[in-house]
């Protein structure tokens, strides 16, 4: 049985308030740090992130591009009750569960690179962070 109240609520609100403040730095401190190959080597690039999981190439410039696609699992919650005593009176409070859930996080970082140097760094997703 789960019990929730108010105050739980809140605890929750604020952690999640936090989580999303503490992903917008990280976010940054990603950015940032693509953005430092920027002027390397096409080839320092490769020999330390691997090999990229897709390019194109035009006739002015090559772009690499890693993924980083995964899927989690939020497990429902039971449906509870929450009982209150009130002076003699004693009240119940249905809590509905929640159902489980997928969801999918991923990353797409681009580098463009020209005459074997890199020349921009980009990030897409819900979950470029550091």
């Amino acid at each position: 049985m789960i019990k929730m109240t108010c105050k739980s609520i809140s605890t929750s609100i604020l952690l999640m308030a936090v989580t999303l403040l503490l992903g917008c730095v990280s976010a940054e401190k990603y950015t940032k740090m693509i953005n430092q190959w920027v002027g390397q080597d096409e080839d320092a690039l490769v020999a330390t992130w691997g090999a990229p999981t897709s390019s194109y190439s035009t006739e002015t410039a090559k772009y690499l591009t890693y993924e980083n696609l995964k899927q989690n699992y939020i497990p429902p919650t039971p449906a509870s009750v929450q009982v209150m005593r009130q002076g003699d009176a004693i009240f119940a409070r249905p809590i509905p569960g929640t159902p489980g859930y997928v969801y999918t996080t991923d990353c797409r970082t681009t580098f463009t690179i020209q005459n074997k140097r890199i020349v921009h760094a980009n990030a897409t997703g819900n979950s470029c962070y550091l």
